[in-house]
């Protein structure tokens, strides 16, 4: 039986079709049916030799952890297609890398977070490869500004700019909210301390001549606002998000009213913040909704300066393979408007030299 074990296993050895799962199997094996020929420190020496060169051959895969959002915005099914962009065909073998066939040794893992403040503070920590992130909240960190004031974040770059995003404030039909203004009284959620759509929502209030001690604010993500939502508990929720959003889709059951920006007080938000600019969310997408005024902004893939450029250079380049458009125009209806010719629009900090070397490369900057 020994003999036969060694046979195999050498059988195999010689074919060079090992494969990772049965790798350990046969060293074993072969290990077994040499070992009563063999002084146990000989033993101890080629069984350090075979694992070595097994893990010089098959390194251990890392993560690439991109920072997203609540699971029924837009960040985390997009950053879900982004991450399996980014994930490396193992099959591709050695440091060879093809843009798509992913960036090799990496797995890309989408992370819920509270949003674009969390994912900066996290990006900035190395707790994460990369985040997305409004291009607003990213100069305000990248400035020291509003939520920054105590940890500035002057190294935060970008990796690209990938869509725009559009203030959501959806309220119940029967609550009669026709303006920001009727927020008095009511209960509205204005997402969770972390989240991009809290920051600007405090920006939209002041604009309004509100302070969140006006109503009763209530601070959740989307996706724990369904029920109250549904039962009355809440007057509406608001979401600073690509469209369609599934939390607004899954409202099916209750007559909406998406209720707009003033357009005056739009104009003044954005002479005050540049990357906030005035916007529609086009009739049509939500069922029984027409265009409603509104402000966007534009969603930004982030990095630290500190990445290894090499890493950002190949993140960038799969970000705009064939392979992650194809998941991306198959995966989310926001994903047509990922395009390359979109990538520099509404970018508010410098870009990673990574990136920037993708760019130049392509034509896109000098």
């Amino acid at each position: 039986m020994d003999a036969m074990r060694n046979d195999d296993a050498a059988e195999a050895t010689s074919r060079g079709a090992i494969s990772p799962r049965h790798r350990p199997t046969a060293v074993c094996r072969t290990l077994a049916a040499i070992e009563k020929r063999l002084h146990p420190a000989l033993l101890a020496a080629l069984f350090l030799l075979f694992t070595a060169a097994d893990a010089q051959a098959n390194p251990p895969l890392r993560l690439f952890r991109i920072g997203t959002g609540g699971a029924t915005g837009v960040y985390y099914p997009v950053g879900k297609l982004i991450a399996l962009g980014l994930t490396g065909d193992q099959a591709a073998g050695g440091a060879h890398f093809e843009e798509n066939r992913g960036i090799p040794g990496y797995i890309g893992v989408a992370q819920h977070s509270a949003g674009s403040v969390e994912n900066v503070r996290a990006v900035i920590r190395g707790d994460i490869e990369a985040g997305l992130v409004q291009a607003d909240v990213a100069a305000m960190a990248s400035r020291g500004e509003q939520h920054f004031r105590l940890e500035p974040a002057p190294s935060l770059r970008a990796i690209a700019s990938l869509y725009p995003e559009k203030l959501q404030i959806v309220t119940r039909a029967d609550a009669a909210i026709g303006r920001i203004q009727d927020f008095k009284g009511k209960r509205i959620s204005i997402d969770e301390p972390g989240s991009g759509t809290l920051a600007v929502m405090q920006i939209v209030l002041a604009a309004h001549g509100l302070h969140e001690t006006d109503f009763s604010a209530v601070y959740l993500k989307p996706v724990f606002t369904l029920e109250k939502m549904i039962r009355g508990d809440l007057d509406g929720f608001t979401m600073m998000a690509g469209v369609p959003m599934a939390a607004v889709s899954q409202l099916a059951p209750v007559e909406l009213f998406m209720v707009p920006v003033d357009p005056e007080a739009a104009a003044r938000i954005h002479a005050q913040t540049a990357y906030l600019v005035p916007g529609t969310i086009p009739k049509g997408v939500y069922p029984g909704v027409g265009d409603t005024p509104t402000l966007e902004v534009y969603a930004l893939m982030v990095v630290a300066a500190s990445c290894d450029p090499e890493l950002v250079y190949r993140a960038t380049r799969c970000l705009w393979s064939a392979r992650t458009a194809r998941l991306l125009e198959q995966g989310h209806p926001q994903g047509a408007v990922i395009t390359l010719d979109n990538a520099l629009k509404g970018i508010s900090i410098p870009l990673h030299e990574g990136a920037e070397r993708f760019y130049r490369e392509n034509g896109r900057l000098p």
